[in-house]
Formats: structure tokens, C-alpha cells, sequence
């Protein structure tokens, strides 16, 4: 391969790390959308059961609200039926234990009664709770709604975009030399097998030399290295990163990068 020749297929190398690095850019938003969105439906989720377990606490409050209720009514039919044996009694000592029967009712009633004022405080306070909490759930789905469809459009722009960058990437690669395409996807692959390859891939194959240092590793190329670079006879890759140098032709008149 000529000087030229390498030259310029280090320049398409380039150009396909740039076109890719922004794939995958693409790519970790395609992913962080789903998340986000189910983020959202946490939220929402969260508010939910938040109202239920309140719509319960005030469910229960009512239920003993009913029982006592129903307690004072028991004690009110009980002291009238007590009222009514003793118009019947003919002996005092059954007047009285009706009368000790009546004044019982009366402590029941005096306890109920005291149970039902704090309940109905509790009401009041449990009601207000869980007004608030829903006009906050209500808000906060309609806030997730708005959200999650914004979120939706961007993920169909998105797949849009990157069905079309991968349609120009496909017309852009037989410029590519085989064996340099080749070389670049097998360690684009590697890359990306590792949990760490994704940053490392968007780090890129090819490293830029400008001003004598590599630009991944933002370390001075040795200067044989940054000289055998610069003739463009055979790859170069830096010492320090191990990545495949572009570098400024040594005649500024040349394209670069």
C-alpha cells in the first residue's frame, strides 16, 4: 500500500470511528429511555400505593366509627328495654340492679362516645391526607404522562436516526481497505464483549497525533514513533494506549485529520 494510499484509509478509519462513536451515543440513549420511562411508572407506582394504604387507614377508621355507632345504638334499645322492667318491678332491690344495669350503659356510652370523637378527628386528618396525596398522584402521572410521551417521540427519533446513520455507515465502508475494516471491527467487538467496552469503544480504535501526543491517552509520542507515523509506510500504534495513530502529516499543506 502506497503512502498515499494508507494515508487516506487512516482518514476513512477516522471517519468510521466518528460515524460509530456517534451510533453509539444513539445506542446508550436507545437503552437509558426504557429506563427512564420506567423510572416514571415507579413514581407513579410509588403515589399509588401511597393512596391505597391511606384510602385503607381511612376505611378502618370509618369501620370503627360504624362499630361504635352501632354499639351506642345496641345501648340505647338495652337502656329503654331496662326502663321499661322497671315501670313493672314491684321490689326495690330490682329496681336498683335495673338501675345499676342503666347507669353501666351510661359509662359504655360516655367511653364509646369519647372513642367516636377522637375517630372522627382521625377522619377529618386521614381525609385531608389522602386529598392531598391524591391531587399529588394525580399530578405526578400527569406529569409522568407528559414526560413519557416526550420521552417515547425521542426514542422513535432516535431508532429514525439511527436506522439512518447505519444506512450510511453500510454506503460508507467498502472504502475501506478489508483488512483495516476488518481489523477495526474485530476490536470493536472485543470492546464491546467487556462490561467496560463501551466507553472504551467510544475511546476509539484509531487515536489521533496531534502536536506530538496521542490524543486518547493525551501521552507524547515517542519520537521515532510520531517519525515512522508520519511516513505512513505500515501502521503505527502508540506505545503507551496501543491504538492505531493517525497523526499530522509532517507537510501542513496535507488534509488532517
Amino acid at each position: 500500500m502506497s503512502n498515499e494510499s494508507l494515508r487516506q484509509q487512516l482518514a476513512l478509519l477516522y471517519q468510521l470511528q466518528e460515524r460509530d462513536s456517534e451510533l453509539l451515543s444513539i445506542h446508550q440513549k436507545l437503552q437509558d429511555i426504557p429506563r427512564q420511562i420506567a423510572q416514571l411508572e415507579a413514581g407513579v407506582t410509588k403515589y399509588a400505593e401511597e393512596v391505597n394504604v391511606k384510602s385503607a387507614e381511612l376505611a378502618e377508621v370509618e369501620k370503627q366509627q360504624r362499630a361504635k355507632n352501632a354499639e351506642l345504638e345496641m345501648n340505647a334499645e338495652q337502656r329503654e328495654k331496662y326502663k321499661n322492667e322497671q315501670r313493672s318491678v314491684t321490689s326495690n332491690e330490682a329496681y336498683t340492679a335495673l338501675e345499676r344495669q342503666i347507669e353501666f350503659l351510661d359509662d359504655k356510652d360516655a367511653e364509646a362516645e369519647d372513642i367516636i370523637l377522637n375517630l372522627m378527628e382521625d377522619n377529618d386528618r386521614l381525609k385531608a391526607e389522602l386529598e392531598e396525596l391524591e391531587a399529588k398522584a394525580k399530578e405526578k402521572k400527569e406529569n409522568a404522562d407528559t414526560d413519557t410521551q416526550q420521552l417515547q417521540q425521542g426514542l422513535r427519533t432516535l431508532a429514525a436516526e439511527r436506522d439512518e446513520k447505519m444506512k450510511a455507515r453500510k454506503a460508507f465502508l467498502p472504502q475501506i481497505d478489508k483488512i483495516r475494516r476488518d481489523e477495526y471491527h474485530r476490536w470493536m467487538k472485543a470492546q464491546l464483549a467487556s462490561q467496560t467496552g463501551a466507553a472504551r469503544a467510544k475511546a476509539g480504535f484509531i487515536a489521533l497525533g496531534k502536536d506530538g501526543t496521542c490524543s486518547t491517552c493525551q501521552i507524547a509520542i515517542q519520537p521515532q514513533t510520531l517519525k515512522e507515523a508520519q511516513k505512513y509506510e505500515k501502521p503505527v500504534y502508540c506505545s503507551s494506549c496501543k491504538r492505531l495513530l493517525y497523526v499530522e502529516p509532517a507537510t501542513p499543506d496535507i488534509p488532517f485529520p
